[in-house]
């Protein structure tokens, strides 16, 4: 194993459990919504992963991601969570930690979700969990996620949890099957922020309760 990813931590909780999710790694089984999920968000997965759009179109290429993506997860060079609604088992989205470089450490943050933006407060609840993860138990310094102007609404709830919008790269990013450059936005969460927002979060219930 590459020693970037030996210097992540022994052992951690892959699945975590909020208020109404459960997020875990993908497993054999998980292809048939896996796919669906990707052929039903079409409009909303392009440009940003349109990649992965191109990998799946049968259900045997999600079979093979899906193995994949375990794969990569065992290796410790990307950590995929796929989403799941705790009161009836459906699968929601997928929120990864992807980009790995252990000399900062940090991460890229990469997410989507069904019948966004309707679900925004589901997101919500995921991302505070991966974001635990990122900088609890993988020992994160920096998370960080890149937009382009189609997905900048993700870019406004990152702000909202404490990213801050570092800057604009232009003509950094071409989508799978497209010759046009795009423009993204990057935005940033150091782990000073994170400590930050966490005890903003705490004050404001300490003040609600009383």
């Amino acid at each position: 194993m590459n020693f970037l990813y030996n210097t992540l931590p022994d052992s951690y909780e892959e699945q975590l459990d909020t208020e109404h999710l459960t997020l875990r790694p993908y497993e054999e089984g998980d292809e048939s919504n896996f796919m669906r999920l990707l052929q039903e968000n079409i409009p909303y997965l392009i440009p940003a992963f349109a990649g992965r759009l191109a990998r799946v179109r049968v259900l045997e290429d999600a079979r093979t991601q899906v193995r994949q993506l375990r794969t990569e997860w065992d290796n410790r060079r990307t950590f995929d969570f796929g989403v799941w609604q705790t009161e009836d088992n459906a699968y929601i989205g997928n929120i990864a930690l992807k980009n790995l470089d252990r000399t900062i450490p940090k991460a890229e943050l990469g997410l989507y979700f069904t019948e966004w933006p309707n679900s925004k407060a589901l997101v919500q609840e995921a991302l505070q969990a991966v974001l635990q993860f990122a900088f609890d138990s993988l020992k994160m310094n920096k998370v960080y996620m890149r937009c382009t102007n189609a997905n900048e609404s993700y870019g406004a709830l990152a702000e909202k949890n404490g990213f801050l919008k570092e800057g604009v790269l232009r003509n950094d990013y071409r989508g799978a099957d497209s010759d046009e450059l795009l423009d993204l936005s990057y935005y940033g969460l150091t782990r000073e922020d994170f400590e930050a927002k966490q005890l903003e979060q705490e004050q404001a219930n300490a003040a609600a309760m009383v």
